[in-house]
């Protein structure tokens, strides 16, 4: 059956509203990525703006150029449609906006953050091992971010198939997110014994989207946490890395 205009209005209404399950949220995000992976950020905008009942405008810009906000018009709450589109990586990620306030300005830390993750997107394991910690810590917590956010943990375990399951949770410990490393650690010992991470992620795929919701929901901003532990200077400013 297919996905049409009204679907989406109807989820988008849903995730105003607060309503919105995991899958619905899923459906919406994933239907918005492919018209962005196959068409561009032109296309979602278009689509958004066709929405019925639903008013969406560009926001322009978010943490780089590749990142692209769209808002829907009018008071608080807002949806906010962040939509990412790299050499190596596309995301969507549908918000709510609640405080009625001006937008915060782009957090350095952030900028700091995915500009180098932009520039590691794509690189074998092999030289990702290789990486001096602040980039390893980059690339990290970068991996399991777009994918959690893209398909879930269970996703993040299929894809890398746990290779690098042992350093990320070291590297959420050195940045102090204990409690996205607890619920990683807890969504690979659903795998353990098992056949593979795939056949895991399809027959247990309820207590993924658990911890699917609980991750979304613990708080910790791990783009942030990482600069802080990695990316400040002496002084406590945020740096690029290649200008150390």
């Amino acid at each position: 059956m297919a996905y049409d205009l009204n679907d989406v209005s109807r989820d988008l209404t849903r995730v105003l509203a607060g309503s919105a399950s995991f899958d619905v949220r899923a459906r919406l995000e994933h239907h918005l990525l492919t018209v962005l992976r196959v068409e561009g950020s032109g296309a979602v905008a278009t689509l958004l703006r066709a929405v019925p009942g639903h008013d969406f405008m560009p926001l322009g810009e978010g943490v780089s150029e590749h990142e692209i906000r769209f808002v829907t018009a009018g008071p608080h709450p807002r949806i906010l449609v962040t939509t990412y589109l790299g050499p190596h990586a596309a995301s969507v990620n549908v918000t709510v906006e609640d405080a009625a306030r001006e937008p915060p300005r782009p957090d350095p830390r952030h900028r700091a953050f995915y500009e180098v993750w932009e520039r590691l997107l794509g690189i074998p394991d092999a030289d990702a091992a290789g990486l001096d910690p602040g980039r390893r810590a980059v690339f990290l917590v970068g991996l399991l971010e777009s994918d959690v956010m893209n398909g879930g943990l269970g996703q993040y375990l299929t894809n890398t198939d746990g290779v690098h399951l042992e350093d990320t949770m070291r590297c959420l410990s050195a940045i102090g997110a204990e409690r996205t490393r607890a619920i990683l650690s807890e969504a690979a010992a659903l795998g353990s014994g098992a056949e593979s991470y795939a056949a895991t992620w399809a027959s247990r795929s309820a207590e993924f989207e658990r911890l699917d919701d609980q991750f979304l929901e613990c708080g910790e901003d791990l783009a942030g946490l990482t600069a802080d532990a990695y990316l400040r200077d002496d002084t406590g400013t945020i740096q690029r890395l290649d200008d150390r």
